[in-house]
């Protein structure tokens, strides 16, 4: 083949390589800025959720009041 279409192919090849590394750099950004989002909502959501009245910080297993008094956790 003649020297410049190689040179002609080669620059093209290049530059599909390099719009194919930006556009995946540009989903990947997309994609973290995507989480970081829902994680800050997540946050503010589970902040505004604690401060609600009767909400019991940390406490994951549902409790009830025992007959005697005593407070046990149910399963």
């Amino acid at each position: 083949m003649h020297p410049d279409i190689l040179r002609q192919l080669a620059a093209e090849h290049t530059r599909d390589l390099i719009t194919e590394a930006g556009e995946a750099r540009q989903a990947r950004e997309a994609r973290h800025a995507q989480r970081r989002r829902l994680a800050a909502h997540l946050r503010r959501s589970t902040r505004l959720a604690a401060q609600q009245p009767g909400s019991r910080r940390g406490s994951r297993i549902p409790v009830t009041p025992a007959a005697d008094g005593r407070v046990e956790a149910s399963r």
